[in-house]
């Protein structure tokens, strides 16, 4: 398999994720503005640093305010990371490989993609924000039900699911970093806001039905980090991550030593996240947890992008 086509279905996995974890994203703030806390525009800049790019942003915009920050996240052509954007880039990326792919995803990512290009903002605004998101999220993970049904376990499906899990690792951390930092001087209101992070997560009934009773931030954070029977922790997606990694080597025709490599630096970062203890993750070191965790991930991509999508090369599967 050529570089260029390896390259193509991972981002494939990573835009579709990354835009249902946008709308996820979204949708926590929301939940959490009807929560009060910091000051309305202090948390839309906070999104923005989460999501966007706060340069491009304030070189457009003189305040951060609900309407622009939302058009600027959801569904602007020119910022390269908006929802649309990543609806976009999926949808180039999926043209390229088009004839590896079931003609049914082509279909419904491509009417997804002309349903979002017509919305409008204001209509957004005037009905209900959740709804939107909610439709977003269900409309996402319909395309990947919808792969998990009907593809081929090959090599395209495991480059696929792997820019899938690497970027829900990353996500689910960003979310954690982006509620903490909002929430870190509002203590009062901790017990809500894990609801709201543990509800957009889909994680709420899992919770519950593990008995946990810890609802503060970090009990939450725990759960999320290292509760590797949820499907959208960190350690389940991690190690996702490395299993396709090693489906992807059954498929080589000779010893590729960069790829073992990669393999390696991934079992390294499952291992170092099943050696972390719940009592590592506490309100003191969770900005610090998180940070690493988001190097690791980086580390992650890097390594992939060095194995898969070096310019001429290719990869023999």
């Amino acid at each position: 398999m050529l570089d260029r086509s390896a390259e193509s279905l991972f981002w494939i996995g990573r835009y579709i994720e990354r835009a249902e974890n946008h709308a996820r994203l979204l949708d926590v703030h929301y939940h959490m503005r009807e929560l009060g806390g910091d000051e309305e525009e202090s948390v839309w800049r906070t999104m923005t640093e989460a999501i966007g790019d706060t340069g491009v942003y304030e070189a457009r915009h003189a305040t951060y305010n609900e309407r622009d920050v939302l058009y600027f996240l959801l569904l602007d052509p020119s910022m390269n990371n908006s929802l649309l954007s990543c609806v976009v880039h999926a949808r180039d990326n999926f043209k390229k490989v088009r004839e590896q792919l079931p003609a049914e995803l082509w279909n419904m990512l491509n009417g997804f993609y002309l349903w979002l290009r017509g919305v409008q903002l204001s209509h957004v605004l005037e009905q209900s924000p959740h709804r939107f998101f909610q439709r977003i999220i269900e409309e996402l993970a319909a395309f990947q039900g919808m792969a998990a049904s009907i593809m081929l376990r090959d090599e395209s499906w495991h480059l696929i699911e792997s820019g899938r899990f690497l970027e829900r690792s990353e996500n689910v951390v960003r979310m954690l970093l982006f509620v903490h930092r909002v929430v870190r001087d509002c203590r009062d209101a901790a017990f809500a806001h894990s609801k709201v992070v543990l509800t957009s997560t889909g994680g709420y009934e899992a919770f519950r039905k593990l008995e946990l009773d810890d609802m503060s931030l970090e009990g939450v954070a725990r759960f999320l980090i290292l509760e590797d029977r949820f499907p959208r922790s960190v350690q389940y997606a991690v190690g996702r991550f490395e299993q396709h990694l090693k489906a992807l080597k059954a498929y080589a025709e000779r010893s590729n030593p960069p790829l073992d490599r990669l393999i390696r630096i991934a079992g390294k970062a499952r291992s170092e996240l099943g050696w972390l203890e719940k009592e590592d993750i506490t309100a003191h070191t969770m900005n610090d947890v998180l940070q690493g965790l988001l190097a690791a991930n980086r580390q992650l991509g890097d390594a992939m992008a060095n194995v898969f999508f070096s310019p001429g090369s290719e990869v023999v599967l």
